[in-house]
């Protein structure tokens, strides 16, 4: 049989949608790689709170913020291992908590100095 040249161009194309269709559907199947595990990355909180230090232990940090027209607000923080610290902390200085509320209180999972303690002048 002799086959008309459009009808092989209708198969052909036809075929190549096909193979189109069928190699789209298996890449879309395929498992995303997931990201590994990055030990420096930031650690899950539900809430920030951000301000100065006021008191500092080795288990709780408290923090006070001001805003205008309204009276100073204190926060505490629970720290614990899982607390991750960027920067020294030290009383007065400016930082952000990322903490999460729990049974026993506000736990701080991680902590951010803002704000550079005063170079010693010459």
């Amino acid at each position: 049989m002799v086959y008309d040249s459009s009808v092989r161009l209708g198969v052909a194309a036809f075929a190549a949608l096909v193979l189109l269709l069928i190699g789209s559907g298996l890449r879309a199947q395929e498992p995303e790689l997931s990201k590994p595990d990055n030990s420096k990355a930031e650690p899950k909180y539900d809430d920030t709170f951000a301000g100065s230090i006021i008191e500092l232990t080795a288990t709780k940090i408290t923090v006070s913020r001001s805003i205008l027209g309204k009276p100073a607000e204190k926060h505490a923080f629970v720290i614990n291992s899982d607390t991750r610290v960027e920067g020294k902390l030290r009383l007065k200085l400016k930082v952000t908590v990322g903490f999460v509320t729990t049974g026993e209180g506000d736990i701080a999972r991680l902590i951010v100095v803002r704000q550079k303690p005063a170079a010693e002048k010459k």
